[in-house]
């Protein structure tokens, strides 16, 4: 088993494939959908798990570093740090108060230092996770 990607116009998507005789030729044969490559940067989530081990038995280590291996483009990659990283910052608890000098930039920062954590660069617009 491995993961193949398709794009469908401007989006990548992830299947979980395998290769199957046929004919005397070999075949990709499609067992399910993984789901966006720019929301399987952080991992494959857990539904989508259970899912798939109800009908397959998957080697989870191999298929993850498959998708590791997948070079995101600039806007995958901006749509993760959409995702992942402003909701922790709009989130305050607390009563409301203003924000203290320089906690924006601190945020930006923390955020910057995981997102490097996580990919590398490969290309001029296309970065890989580590």
């Amino acid at each position: 088993m491995y993961v193949r990607v398709k794009k469908v116009g401007s989006r990548r998507y992830a299947y979980l494939a395998k290769g199957v005789r046929e004919e005397g030729r070999v075949r990709q044969k499609t067992l399910c959908y993984l789901g966006p490559v720019a929301k399987l940067g952080f991992g494959i989530p857990n539904d989508i798990r259970r899912k798939v081990e109800q009908r397959f038995q998957v080697n989870w280590e191999k298929v993850e570093s498959g998708i590791r291996q997948i070079p995101l483009t600039l806007e995958e990659v901006s749509q993760l740090r959409r995702e992942n990283f402003t909701p922790t910052a709009r989130i305050r608890s607390g009563p409301r108060r203003s924000r203290v000098k320089g906690e924006l930039s601190a945020l930006t920062e923390l955020a910057a230092i995981g997102f490097r954590e996580r990919f590398e660069r490969i290309g001029d617009r296309e970065y890989r996770m580590r």
